[in-house]
């Protein structure tokens, strides 16, 4: 009995020893297989190697290529005209006022308070019109000059002056690579800024009436590139100086109330108005004409005053404008011209109303 006992204890031990054993085994067998270490186990190389899919991507989108300028703003202008009216000095001494204005300096080398006045007061309307704007005069008007050194004031303040300056810098750059191309000739550009002017100003006419009463003291050149409205006064200065601006010799001429373009080319001179055109769009009436033709479209030449209307003080040479060669256009409107064909299309209307075209060869009269 003792001894049966003892076997039953010893078939229940080893059953539990069994039991245990065999959960021992279950657990290791679902653990996780263990994560190699990436940082030294090589990737294994597959056999076909699965392209990414690339996300789909939109075309670069072209920046626009900016219009080449042809024409860079020339702070320094003057013609020929100013200096056979007023001299090399004077000229030379204007150049030195607009370095000075343009280094925001407030003085400037002038020999004496003759020529300081005359520079003050004649210059900057035909040769800078934004400077009527930004300085004047020294507040001693009368001694202004020390030692070949001139004195001026600001109206604005030196950082607005610049910005002005800048501003009409960029708006002439504008006008001359908007209009013009560089390899047209002298007469092709003044007449594409003829033609501009023809479509793109405006005549004043309530300055016009109130200047008859009395002379209004707002009418600048300046005025006009910056408003688009003027008189003639603002209009022809503000041609002659576009013209200034790509190398071409103009100036003004009063005469009869009246003040117009004056230009020289390949030697000879005409006379251009941008204002009567502006009551007659496209009308090539007032382009490069004679003496006889200004004298026939209302202005005396028997009266005229170039570049400065002091003759007293500074007398001009004895000016003829006598050739006839633009004569055919001139009862005609321009609609366009070919500068490579050296054609003027132009068109005028018959007694029946009806357009008649007429193609004009300039040719014989082209320049580079």
């Amino acid at each position: 009995m003792k001894r049966l006992f003892s076997l039953i204890i010893a078939l229940l031990v080893c059953a539990i020893l069994w039991g245990c054993a065999s959960k021992n085994e279950t657990s290791d067998a679902t653990q996780p297989p263990e994560t190699p270490n990436t940082s030294t186990t090589e990737p294994a190389a597959a056999d076909t190697p699965v392209p990414a899919t690339a996300e789909p991507t939109e075309e670069p989108t072209a920046e626009p290529t900016p219009e080449p300028v042809r024409f860079v703003f020339q702070p320094k202008v003057c013609s020929a005209y100013l200096e056979e009216v007023f001299g090399q000095t004077m000229c030379e001494t204007w150049f030195n006022l607009v370095d000075a204005v343009m280094a925001g300096e407030d003085t400037f080398s002038c020999p004496d308070q003759y020529t300081y006045n005359w520079v003050m007061g004649q210059f900057p309307r035909l040769c800078f019109p934004v400077l009527e704007e930004i300085v004047d005069y020294a507040y001693d008007r009368t001694n202004s000059v020390k030692d070949g050194v001139a004195s001026f004031t600001w109206l604005v303040s030196k950082e607005k002056a610049a910005s002005m300056t800048a501003d009409f810098a960029e708006q002439i750059e504008g006008i001359l690579n908007e209009v013009l191309e560089d390899d047209w000739s002298d007469v092709e550009k003044a007449l594409a800024l003829y033609v501009y002017f023809s479509r793109t100003y405006e005549y004043d006419w309530a300055t016009y009436y109130a200047d008859l009463e009395h002379p209004a003291d707002y009418t600048t050149t300046f005025r006009l590139f910056k408003e688009g409205i003027g008189i003639c006064r603002e209009i022809a200065p503000a041609y002659s100086y576009l013209l200034m601006q790509i190398g071409i010799d103009a100036t003004t001429v009063f005469g009869s109330n009246h003040e117009w373009s004056f230009v020289r080319m390949d030697g000879r001179n005409y006379h251009i108005d941008p204002t009567y055109v502006l009551n007659e769009p496209d009308s090539m009436a007032y382009f490069m004409m004679t003496d006889d033709q200004r004298d026939a479209t209302g202005c005396s030449k028997d009266h005229f005053l170039y570049t400065s209307n002091y003759s007293q003080d500074h007398p001009h040479p004895d000016y003829a404008a006598d050739d006839g060669f633009f004569a055919p256009v001139w009862s005609y409107r321009i609609r366009t011209f070919s500068a490579d064909e050296k054609l003027m299309h132009c068109w005028r209307y018959t007694e029946s109303w009806e357009e008649e075209p007429f193609d004009f060869d300039y040719s014989g009269f082209d320049r580079p």
